[in-house]
């Protein structure tokens, strides 16, 4: 199966690119077929949300319709074409690829409206992260969609840890936690409470007085952490601390816990909590039961190595493309895509040049890169 594996590539602090290259070429030495194609225009850059993607799309947009020719022509021989971040692929465009497209997304339910709402139905299938949205996809019209874990990145782990190393290693930090402080309100006002209860604890991101932790500094954090806090802005879980934290034997207290329950087992691999005053309670309960918190600990890390790493999560992609369509066939060639594209351009001429004669009176603006 031959996977063209599309990706955001927007601007941090680290080198996404790169990242998620290193990513690809370890899933290829696994024995798994997949190149990585930029679905950012002009990377590294934002995305574009879907209000300006259908205004761009809608003024037919050269820059828009050149990026998606490209994409066309790449796509010859291959049988999928997975969005991995389900960005800047407008919904008329991908009716006309014949490849076995998905739709994939870890950003719902913040984010629903301006990206994954607007153009799930219009892909074969749709993988998504959280698997507290599972239901709401269906709601939208979308006929297939399945939970995709997001796992735990094989450089974001120490490969070298062992329940022995879990049980008598001393980890000094009680309590540490690497997320951002930043927009969603509710949030950081959960976050100041339970960190207010911990002066020593290790929190850094943005919004945090420490900033950044440098990422090179990650897996050793992480190793000398005893429990992990998991804060999520609604719906959940969803993240890569998920994963991540359980993977180097931090033991983890997460919210969403009726989810939680789904993807681990409560009170065994994992410690879930509903209201702030549960998890400090839970976070004391177990700081001061050490025997136990290394139980779960070392019950997690067994549990993410064995489900949730990279090969396991990637090969429910393939999984799930053979229970839908079990025989693939590289058929699609960009010829009738390349037309259609040419043909909507010329249908569009008229809008493009009443919006450019308006803009000339008086400025429109495009809604902006978010």
């Amino acid at each position: 199966m031959k996977i063209l594996l599309g990706y955001s590539y927007y601007p941090y602090p680290y080198d996404v690119k790169l990242k998620v290259e290193k990513w690809i070429s370890r899933l290829n030495k696994f024995g798994f077929n997949v190149e990585l194609y930029p679905l950012t225009i002009d990377p590294p850059n934002h995305p574009y949300y879907w209000k300006k993607l259908d205004r761009l799309w809608k003024l037919g947009d050269y820059k828009l319709l050149n990026h998606y020719e490209k994409l066309a022509l790449k796509l010859e021989n291959f049988d999928v074409f997975l969005n991995w971040n389900g960005i800047n692929i407008h919904p008329d465009f991908i009716q006309q690829l014949k490849t076995f497209n998905i739709y994939g997304c870890f950003d719902d339910p913040e984010s629903s409206e301006k990206l994954s709402k607007p153009v799930a139905a219009a892909y074969d299938l749709s993988l998504i992260g959280n698997i507290a949205e599972i239901e709401t996809y269906k709601s939208w019209g979308v006929k297939d969609v399945r939970f995709w874990p997001i796992g735990f990145m094989e450089d974001e782990y120490d490969p070298t840890l062992t329940e022995e190393k879990i049980l008598n290693t001393n980890r000094p930090f009680q309590v540490g936690m690497l997320c951002e402080k930043k927009y969603n309100e509710n949030r950081i006002k959960r976050l100041n409470k339970y960190s207010a209860a911990y002066p020593e604890g290790q929190f850094y991101g943005a919004g945090w007085e420490k900033g950044f932790l440098k990422e090179e500094d990650k897996i050793s954090f992480y190793l000398n952490t005893k429990i992990g806090p998991n804060f999520h802005n609604s719906t959940g879980p969803i993240n890569y601390r998920l994963y991540t934290l359980p993977a180097n034997g931090v033991m983890q207290i997460c919210d969403n816990k009726r989810f939680l329950g789904e993807i681990f087992e409560l009170g065994k691999e994992v410690i879930g909590f509903n209201t702030i005053e549960e998890a400090i309670e839970l976070t004391n309960y177990y700081l001061n039961h050490d025997d136990e918190r290394k139980k779960i600990a070392i019950a997690g890390w067994k549990r993410v190595l064995k489900d949730y790493n990279e090969y396991s999560v990637f090969n429910l992609v393939e999984k799930y493309v053979n229970e839908l369509k079990p025989k693939l066939t590289p058929q699609f060639k960009s010829k009738a895509v390349i037309q259609f594209l040419a043909e909507h351009r010329r249908k569009t001429v008229f809008e493009r040049t009443t919006f450019t004669i308006k803009n000339k009176i008086k400025k429109i603006d495009i809604p902006e890169n978010e």
